[in-house]
Order: structure tokens, then sequence, then C-alpha cells
């Protein structure tokens, strides 16, 4: 099926300021709350007309495979069989394989290769062939950490980098109706330096590094920016867009006086687009996640190409099948939820963690071998036995597209 495309819209330190005004919904909660509960699908909330083109999938570091086929280009067949039309990817260089796509692959990937050669890579250029709107590629490459050295060098090269790679996915594609949405993985761990204990900023306290990591953060956003600006500068019209955005994933710690993407980044740069992974804005009744975007967006400052739009869009979010004990209908009732909040906010894409699950219930993740449905915490919309998982009954339900058939 050649899909419909849809339009895009239509030290310890002072935190850093920031002097352009910012604007954000002056709702009551309760008049939140109605907002959502008008366009919740399931209480006859409308469906916008194509909406299977703003939903999607990660296709990441799976536990379990089904075919022979290299991994990513698995993943990439089964998501585009169901029909959605955006696909998310980590996008990285590495020695040997590619992490997160073990299975039945031969990458033969240096470090010295570069971003360019990556999207030339037999594997991804097959994936980047399939019918797909939108494909977001995770790239974390480059940035400087905590270190106080001169990031100048660095900056070069990623901003070279990134200029590279938008001038070759223009000129590759420039006759086609796609979207590329070059990002990264939640961009405050990245800039706490992971998920260890000592990245919990709100629990365990603000490092003294935390003002350099700020910094470090800015310049290397910026540098990315600059790269994708220049390209579309020289490459002219397309009908191939190329977009960078960041991922933030602590809105509410930011919000808190903690140095954030969103609060002490964002007001610095100019940006394409915003992605949440947006675990943080879940809550009962919709309100947190609704607030949460229009924080985002007060803060965001769109890029000239943008033309004044503040895009913010869902760049990851899911609840595990396999814990908390969650059941069928509470699954579908939290994806209603927060369906509810996205078409009331008019978000242009909406991300679901993930195709097959990645988190073992316990210990390391490995791809070793295929695990079981009940190894894993269920973040899947296909189950280790083929079968469809409850979040995707849910998007079969609201978009009319059925199990393995493009509408």
């Amino acid at each position: 099926m050649k899909r419909t495309i849809l339009t895009l819209l239509l030290t310890i330190f002072p935190l850093i300021m920031f002097s352009q005004e910012r604007t954000e919904s002056v709702l009551t909660d309760q008049q939140i709350i109605d907002l959502i509960e008008q366009h919740r699908p399931l209480k006859s909330g409308a469906v916008p007309q194509g909406i299977a083109e703003r939903l999607g999938a990660t296709h990441m570091d799976g536990q379990y495979y089904f075919t022979d086929e290299p991994y990513i280009i698995e993943g990439a067949r089964k998501l585009d069989s169901l029909g959605y039309g955006i696909l998310k990817l980590w996008f990285a260089k590495a020695d040997g394989n590619a992490g997160g796509y073990r299975y039945n692959s031969d990458w033969q990937l240096t470090k010295s290769m570069s971003l360019k050669d990556l999207a030339m890579h037999p594997y991804y250029r097959t994936v980047f062939g399939m019918p797909f709107s939108v494909f977001a590629l995770n790239i974390n490459e480059g940035y400087g950490g905590a270190s106080v050295a001169d990031q100048s060098s660095l900056l070069e090269r990623t901003e070279n980098e990134f200029y590279v790679l938008t001038m070759y996915l223009l000129d590759e594609y420039r006759d086609r109706d796609v979207t590329f949405i070059l990002e990264m993985w939640e961009g405050d761990w990245t800039m706490r330096g992971g998920t260890q204990p000592d990245a919990m900023w709100k629990q365990n306290g603000i490092p003294p590094d935390a003002g350099v990591r700020v910094r470090n953060m800015i310049d290397w956003v910026r540098a990315r920016q600059n790269g994708v600006d220049r390209a579309r500068r020289d490459a002219g019209e397309t009908r191939c867009k190329v977009y960078h955005a960041v991922e933030v994933n602590k809105v509410y710690d930011g919000l808190e006086g903690i140095p954030s993407i969103t609060t002490s980044v964002l007001p610095e740069v100019k940006i394409d687009m915003v992605s949440w992974s947006a675990y943080d804005g879940r809550s009962a009744d919709g309100i947190r996640m609704y607030r949460g975007i229009d924080h985002i967006r007060s803060y965001l400052n769109p890029s000239d190409y943008m033309k004044g739009r503040k895009i913010v869009f869902i760049g990851e979010i899911g609840l595990p099948e396999n814990i908390n004990n969650e059941t069928r209908e509470s699954v579908r009732i939290f994806w209603d939820l927060m369906m509810g909040v996205y078409l009331a906010q008019d978000i242009p894409y909406i991300i679901h963690w993930e195709l097959f699950c990645n988190e073992p219930k316990v210990g390391p993740r490995s791809q070793d071998r295929n695990k079981t449905g009940d190894e894993l915490r269920g973040f899947w919309l296909i189950r280790p036995d083929g079968s469809s998982s409850w979040a995707q009954e849910y998007m079969e339900e609201i978009t009319g597209l059925s199990r393995d058939k493009n509408n």
C-alpha cells in the first residue's frame, strides 16, 4: 500500500535563565479533564482520518525474533505490515554489529564510519525503502558530558556529520514524501550520564558538574541543529524532509528547579521539534500529560525553518503488560486516556515503546536467545508467541487496521 502522507502541522549552579515570553494553557484542571474526555476514542471522541500515519513504534533490542532476516529488517517489515506510519530506530556506529540489532545480522560496522556511511548500509537502505511516512533516528554520539576540555573539534565534527547525513537523505530521497527526524535517546539521561543513582538528581542532589553538562548539551544540540540547517539551505526544495529534535524525559524535574533539557537547554537553542519520552507525564486523569506538553511548548524556541510552529511529539510511551498486575482493561484504559490527551493537544507523532519487548523482568538484556513472554516485562505490540498485545488490539480498534493488513 502506498500511504497517504500526513502533513506535518499542519554550580550547584544557578539555572540558565531565559528572556523570551512563555505562554501556557490557562485551562483549569476540570477543563482539561473535560477536553481529554471529549477526545477519547472509546468515549465517542472523533478519530482523525489517517490516524495510523501519526502512530508508530520503536524497534530496538527486542529479546526475540520470528524469521531469519536481519533483525532490523524483520522488525521494520512487521511494523509496516501492521499499517503504522512511523518507525523509530537506533542509529549508532560501533565495531562489529549495531547494538540492538544482532539477530541474524552481519553488520561489519567500524567506528570510523560516518553517519552517512551508516545510512548507506544495505540494512538501513532496505528499511528506508519501506513505505513509512516518518523515520525517527536516535543518534547519541558526540556529547561532551562533564568534560571541561575544549569541545571545538568535537562540535565541528558533529555539525559536519549532521550536515553530510542530512544532505545525503535529502538527495537520496528527494522525490519521495518521507520525513526523517534526527533525534537522541532521552536527553535528560544523556545529559546526566546515564540512569545510575548519581543521575537521580531529584532524589540524590544536583552534582557540582551539572553546569558543565548543561553547557556542553547546549553546544552539542546547537551543532547538530546547525548541520541540519545548513544542509537544508544547500539542498534546496525536496519532497523529502529532514528535521532535528531534542528528546526530553525529565520535564517535571525541571519544573521543580532541577536542571533539565526543558528548562535549561531549550531556552538557549533554536530547534525544529521536541520529542518527549513521556513516562513522567503519566497520571490517572491525564492532566499531568496535558500540562507537560504545554510546559515543553512554552520553553521551545522553534528554528527559523519551522516558521513559528512549536512541534512537540511523543517519542516514547508504553505500559508493560506483565508487571503491576495489568489487565487487558487497564491497558485499554491507559491508552485511551493517553490518546485523549494527544488528540486534544493535536500531537503529530505518537510512538509506542515498543514493537518487540526489550526488557527482561530480571537480569540484563541480551540477544543470546529468544526469550519467552513470561520472562519479559511486556513493552510490546507483538508478543514472543506472535500474538497481538493488548495495546496492539487497542490500536487496531481505533485505527480500523487489521493485523497484518494495510488499508
